[in-house]
């Protein structure tokens, strides 16, 4: 069993792109779960039309609540593996086949802000196809809008701290508490385009001014729990070998 999950908060145009995407990957029975955090655009009523499970819920939650509600599902629904994505993003066909078959516990593709990288390439054989990721070129601490956790790193880590509102720093915690259990999180040569900030680009200046200060509070918050500031050079020497 594969799992898909993507949280949304508006930006129909967004998810029914990234959907197209989602409904191509190359792996076997695939489930696909959204969680609707409250749209105003349409896009409760388009869920309801596609070949997917939905959580709605009627007033935003969080993006630590919304992942956690997702791998939750898939993990207690017998999947192995689950891969978390943004609703702005375009993948690859064999992105959740070649995250999968890398063997990490939390391994993330590379964000592009280059529709172009998802198309294939003409190939040695003068076939189109998809370059391999270089397994020669992971790079520590990825970003969080495309990533696939196994159901060992859940059971060893725990779901994301929900205490993060909003959705500022909470991935930057988890790989606090991945690094503290041992487990090393890692990204591969393997792109996908990233909108960025799709969420963001939606919303109204009165809930961009709300979603700003809470990621305040929330680097407060980081900085009061483990004693360092986030996406900071002493944060990121704790993932240096």
């Amino acid at each position: 069993m594969n799992v898909i999950v993507c949280p949304v908060r508006n930006g129909l145009h967004y998810t029914r792109e990234a959907m197209k995407t989602f409904l191509a990957q190359d792996v076997p029975d695939l489930h696909i779960v959204f969680i609707d955090n409250a749209s105003t655009d349409g896009t409760t009523d388009w869920l309801k039309t596609q070949d997917c499970f939905v959580f709605h819920n009627a007033t935003p939650r969080s993006v630590a609540a919304s992942w956690n509600a997702g791998l939750r599902w898939a993990f207690e629904h017998g999947a192995e593996t689950c891969l978390v994505v943004n609703n702005d993003v375009l993948l690859r066909p064999d992105t959740y086949r070649l995250l999968s078959e890398d063997g990490g516990l939390f391994v993330t593709a590379v964000a592009s802000d280059d529709p172009e990288c998802v198309k294939p390439v003409k190939g040695p054989t003068g076939r189109w196809e998809y370059a391999e990721p270089d397994p020669d070129a992971k790079r520590p601490h990825p970003t969080m809008s495309c990533f696939l956790m196994r159901r060992e790193c859940w059971d060893r880590v725990g779901p994301f701290d929900e205490e993060f509102k909003g959705g500022y720093v909470e991935d930057l915690m988890q790989h606090y508490r991945m690094h503290k259990s041992g487990i090393t999180a890692y990204c591969i040569d393997l792109a996908f385009y990233h909108a960025g900030s799709g969420t963001m680009k939606c919303a109204s200046p009165e809930e961009v001014a709300q979603i700003s200060a809470q990621a305040q509070r929330n680097r407060e918050l980081f900085f009061k729990k483990t004693g360092v500031q986030p996406a900071s050079p002493e944060y990121y020497a704790l993932f240096q070998k």
